[in-house]
C-alpha cells in the first residue's frame, strides 16, 4: 500500500527544477531573518523590536506570496505527464492497480511532499526567529496558519497537476501554469487598482473571480486587523480592502476541485499510450 505514493516522492525529489526551487525557497527564509536583525537602520530597528516575537510569522507566511506556488506547480506539472513523456505509466497500469488509485496516490504523494517542504520552512522559520529574536508569542496561531497556507496552495497544484496530466507534456504543463500564476496576479492587481480608483465593482468582482486572488489571500484575510498585520501589509500582493474569507474559500475550493474533476475524468476515459514523444 501507498508504493505509488512513496514513489512519487523520489520521482519528485529527482526533477532538477524542483531541488532548485527548493534551495531558492530556502535561502530566502534565510536571508531575510538575516535581512531583519542586521538592519542597519536604527530607526527601522525602533519600529521592528516591538515586533521581535511575532517574528516567526514572517517565515511561516513568506512562502505564501509566490515561492510555494511555483513550488506546487514545479512538483505538480510533471507528476503525471513525466509517466506518459518516459513511458513508465504503460507499467504501471499493467500492474494489479486501478486507474483511480494511481491518480490518487500520484496526487497525495505530490501534495504531501509539498507539505513537508513548506513544513521544513516552517521548521527554520521558528529556529532562526528564537536564535535572533529571542522568546516567540502567540504560537498557538501557527497550525492555523500553516493549515490556511497549504490550503491556499491546493489551487495552482491542481491546475498543474490537472494541465500534466490533459497535456501530456511537463514542459507545457509547467509553463501554461506559471503563466497562469503570474497573469492572475498581475490583471487581478490592475482590475483591483482601476476598481478602487473608479469605483466601479465590476473590476473588483473580476478580480476576485482569478484562481491567484483565492490562492493567495486565504491565509491573509483572517489576519488583516491582527497582531500581524503589518507583516502581512509587506509580504501581501493584493490591497486586504476587497473580498472576504468566504470569498477565499469558494474560491479555493472551486479552483482546486473542477480542475481535479476535468483531468481524473480524463485520465478514466483516454487511452494510455505507451509513450508519449
Amino acid at each position: 500500500m501507498f508504493n505509488i505514493l512513496l514513489y512519487e516522492w523520489r520521482r519528485a525529489i529527482a526533477r532538477k527544477k524542483v531541488i532548485v526551487l527548493v534551495l531558492v525557497s530556502l535561502f530566502f527564509e534565510i536571508a531575510v531573518y538575516l535581512a531583519l536583525y542586521l538592519v542597519p537602520s536604527k530607526a527601522v530597528r525602533v519600529i521592528l523590536i516591538p515586533l521581535y516575537p511575532y517574528m516567526w510569522s514572517v517565515g511561516v507566511l513568506l512562502p505564501q506570496s509566490l515561492l510555494l506556488h511555483f513550488l506546487a506547480i514545479s512538483i505538480a506539472s510533471g507528476s503525471m505527464s513525466e509517466e506518459y513523456e518516459q513511458g513508465t505509466i504503460d507499467f504501471f497500469l499493467t500492474k494489479p492497480v486501478t486507474r483511480i488509485r494511481f491518480y490518487a496516490e500520484k496526487w497525495l504523494g505530490s501534495f504531501t511532499l509539498l507539505s513537508m517542504i513548506y513544513g521544513l520552512m516552517i521548521v527554520l522559520s521558528l529556529v532562526f526567529s528564537f536564535w535572533l529574536f529571542g522568546a516567540q508569542t502567540d504560537l498557538i496561531d501557527l497550525p492555523k496558519i500553516t493549515g490556511l497556507v497549504i490550503m491556499s496552495s491546493l489551487v495552482f497544484f491542481s491546475i498543474a497537476f490537472s494541465m500534466g496530466e490533459i497535456l501530456r507534456r511537463s514542459s507545457l504543463s509547467f509553463i501554461i501554469s506559471s503563466s497562469l500564476l503570474i497573469g492572475s496576479v498581475l490583471v487581478s492587481n490592475i482590475l483591483i487598482f482601476i476598481g478602487s480608483f473608479t469605483h466601479t465593482t465590476t473590476y473588483i468582482s473580476v478580480a476576485l473571480a482569478l484562481p491567484s486572488w483565492g490562492a493567495t489571500q486565504l491565509p491573509f484575510l483572517p489576519l488583516a486587523n491582527s497582531q500581524f498585520n503589518l507583516f502581512i501589509k509587506a509580504l501581501d500582493i493584493f490591497p486586504l480592502t476587497v473580498g472576504n474569507i468566504q470569498d477565499a474559500v469558494v474560491s479555493v475550493f472551486l479552483y482546486t476541485v473542477v480542475p481535479l474533476i476535468m483531468s481524473l475524468y480524463s485520465f478514466t476515459v483516454r487511452d494510455v499510450p505507451k509513450k508519449v514523444s
